[in-house]
C-alpha cells in the first residue's frame, strides 16, 4: 500500500522536495495511518513534517484520551505536534450549525493557522476512497449537479492561506487502511460519533456502502474513478463555458476616491489561478453584469458553468452554491424586470432591462483569525452563555417586482389603481394594500432595528416597534427574526401581523401598492 500511495502522490505533484507539509491527526485509523506513511516517506522524498491534532470539546474524557495519544504517537515518530482546542458546541449554536459543520470549519481554521504558524506549504488530510464515495451518494441522494458528482478532488489550491491542500489517501480503501494498521500492529483510536446513524454521512458508511459492496465489492474504486472522470469533464466545460460567455460579462470593482481602480496586487482571475473561489473581494469585484440575449445564446449545458464561476468570484468561496442556485440565476435571463432571488454570501441577483445583475452586499465581514475569534467567544460567554446572537436581514425591493429570500418565500409587489371599492382590500395576514402615493422612501424587507416605530393611530401617535411587539405578546426570542417591510424607520407592515395606519387605503387613494408573501401561512383575517 505505501508504494501505491506513493505513485499516487508523484501523480498529482502532491508533494515536492523540500516541502513543508502539516497534516491533520485525529487519531483515528485513517490520520494515523496517513502519519505514519509520510513519516517514512519524508526519508526518500525529502520533505518536513509537522503535525496538527485538534480537541474539539465535544466528547469530554474520550476526546481528551485522543489528544494524549497523538502526542505520544508523535513523540515516538519524532514529528513536532501543534495542537488547538476548540468550543464546537458553542460554535454550532451561535453560527446555526449542525454540530459536524461547526466542527469541520473550527478545524480547518485551526489548521490553516498551525500551517501559517509553522510556515508548511502542504495541508494534508486523510480523506480516502470510501470518504469520496459517500460524498458522491451524499450530494446524490440530496440533489445536485454534476460539480456535486466530483466526490472530493486529490489536489485543491487555497490561494488565500497560500497553500495546497492534498489527499494522499484517495488511492485506497478504508478496508486496505484497516489491514496496514493491522498488519504493521499499529493501534488507533476510534470516534463513538462515527456510530451515530442519526448523521447521513455515518448512515451511508454504514448502512449504504456495505450493501452496494454485496453488488460489487469495487463499488469504492469504481465510484472514486468515475468521480475523477466527472471532475475532468467539469474543468473542460468550465473552461468552455467562460470562453462561451465572458464577451457578455462586465465587472464592476472597488475604486479609491479619485476613482482609480484600487491595486489589489494579485493576478487576474482569468489568468492561471486554477481556483478562482477566493478572487471575489481580493480582485475588488462588487458587482457583475451579465447581458440577457448574450448569455441566451451560450448552449444551456455552459449557462450554469458560467454562472457557478461567477458567483464563486463574487462570493469568494462556491462551498454554499447550489445547483438550485444556478437555476435560480438561470431563470432570471427570461423573467420579467425587477424580479430577484437573494443567494448565500449575501449576493442579490436581479433582473433588469437588458442584463441580469450579480451584486454583493456591502460590508461583509472577513473571517477572523482564530485568536480573534476565541477572544470574542470568551467576551460571549462572560456576558451570558444564553445571549441570542442576533441575525440581521436586509432587501432592497424593487416595485414592482419579486424577491426570493433564501428560506425560499417568495415576496411579489404591484401597483394597482384604487377605484374606491373597499370591498376589495384583502383582508389575509400575507397580502396587505398600501397607499402608494405616501410612499416616498425606498422600500425594504428587513429585520428589525433601533429607532423602529409604527403609526397606530389614523389621526397620528407613533408607538415604538419594541413596544408593540411586546403587547402583542411575540415572544422575545422571535423579535429579531420577524419581517418588516420598512421606510426607513417607519414600520409599514410587520409581517403577518398590522400594517401602519399612515398608510392605508383612504378615499384619496389612487394607486396602491400590493405586496404578497408566498411561502408564508395564510390565513383570513
Amino acid at each position: 500500500m505505501q508504494k501505491k500511495i506513493q505513485i499516487f502522490i508523484r501523480q498529482y505533484h502532491m508533494i515536492e522536495e523540500n516541502d513543508h507539509v502539516a497534516v491533520g491527526v485525529s487519531g483515528g485509523a485513517d490520520s494515523v495511518c496517513l502519519l505514519l506513511l509520510l513519516c517514512e516517506l519524508r526519508k526518500s522524498m525529502h520533505f518536513r513534517l509537522t503535525a496538527v491534532h485538534v480537541e474539539h470539546g465535544i466528547r469530554g474524557a474520550e476526546s481528551l484520551a485522543d489528544a494524549a495519544f497523538v502526542k505520544q504517537l508523535c513523540a515516538d515518530w519524532n514529528v513536532p505536534l501543534r495542537t488547538f482546542s476548540v468550543d464546537a458546541l458553542h460554535q454550532a449554536k451561535t453560527q446555526h450549525q449542525s454540530l459536524e459543520e461547526a466542527a469541520r470549519e473550527l478545524r480547518y481554521r485551526c489548521f490553516y493557522e498551525a500551517c501559517r504558524k509553522c510556515q508548511a506549504n502542504r495541508l494534508a488530510v486523510a480523506h480516502h476512497g470510501d470518504d469520496c464515495a459517500e460524498t458522491v451518494l451524499f450530494h446524490l441522494s440530496r440533489g445536485t449537479g454534476l460539480r456535486g458528482l466530483c466526490g472530493i478532488v486529490p489536489v485543491r489550491e487555497l490561494p488565500e492561506q497560500k497553500l495546497t491542500l492534498i489527499r494522499p489517501l484517495l488511492c485506497v480503501t478504508k478496508a486496505e487502511i484497516e489491514a496496514y494498521l493491522e498488519q504493521i500492529g499499529q493501534e488507533y483510536r476510534t470516534d463513538s460519533t462515527n456510530a451515530d446513524v442519526a448523521m447521513s454521512r455515518n448512515r451511508i458508511r454504514s448502512q449504504v456502502l456495505p450493501q452496494l459492496c454485496e453488488v460489487n465489492t469495487a463499488v469504492v474504486p469504481h465510484i472514486v474513478r468515475t468521480a475523477g472522470y466527472l471532475e475532468e469533464i467539469c474543468e473542460y466545460l468550465d473552461e468552455a463555458a467562460w470562453e462561451a460567455g465572458k464577451a457578455y460579462v462586465t465587472y464592476e470593482r472597488v475604486r479609491d476616491a479619485c476613482g482609480n481602480l484600487e491595486d489589489f496586487n494579485r493576478q487576474s482571475v482569468y489568468g492561471q489561478e486554477k481556483d478562482a473561489d477566493k478572487a471575489g473581494t481580493e480582485n475588488g469585484i462588487t458587482k457583475i453584469h451579465l447581458q440577457r440575449q448574450g448569455i441566451l445564446s451560450v448552449p444551456v449545458v455552459l449557462q450554469k458553468n458560467l454562472i457557478h464561476r461567477l458567483l464563486g468570484e463574487l462570493a469568494g468561496s462556491k462551498k454554499d452554491l447550489t445547483a438550485a442556485h444556478m437555476e435560480a440565476v438561470q431563470m432570471l435571463f427570461t423573467a420579467q424586470v425587477g424580479k430577484t432571488v437573494c443567494l448565500p454570501y449575501g449576493i442579490r441577483a436581479y433582473a433588469d432591462y437588458e442584463q441580469i445583475v450579480l451584486q454583493k452586499k456591502s460590508g461583509q465581514k472577513k473571517q477572523t483569525d482564530l485568536t480573534d475569534q476565541t477572544d470574542q467567544i470568551n467576551r460571549k460567554k462572560q456576558r451570558g452563555k444564553n445571549a441570542a446572537e442576533k441575525t440581521t436581514r436586509e432587501y432592497e425591493l424593487t416595485i414592482p417586482g419579486e424577491l426570493i429570500l433564501e428560506s425560499g418565500e417568495q415576496i411579489t409587489t404591484k401597483i394597482l389603481e384604487f377605484d374606491g371599492n373597499f370591498q376589495q382590500i384583502p383582508e389575509k395576514t400575507c397580502t396587505k394594500w398600501f397607499d402608494y402615493d405616501k410612499i416616498e422612501n425606498t422600500v425594504q424587507i428587513r429585520t428589525r432595528r433601533p429607532g423602529d416605530y409604527l403609526q397606530v393611530q389614523a389621526a397620528g401617535g407613533h408607538k415604538k416597534l419594541k413596544d408593540y411587539l411586546i403587547n402583542s405578546k411575540i415572544p422575545k426570542e422571535e423579535r429579531d427574526q420577524l419581517l418588516l417591510l420598512a421606510g426607513e424607520s417607519h414600520i409599514l407592515w410587520v409581517i403577518g401581523q398590522r400594517i401602519s395606519e399612515a398608510y392605508k387605503v383612504t378615499l384619496k387613494t389612487k394607486h396602491i401598492l400590493e405586496v404578497c408573501i408566498h411561502g408564508g401561512k395564510e390565513k383570513n383575517e
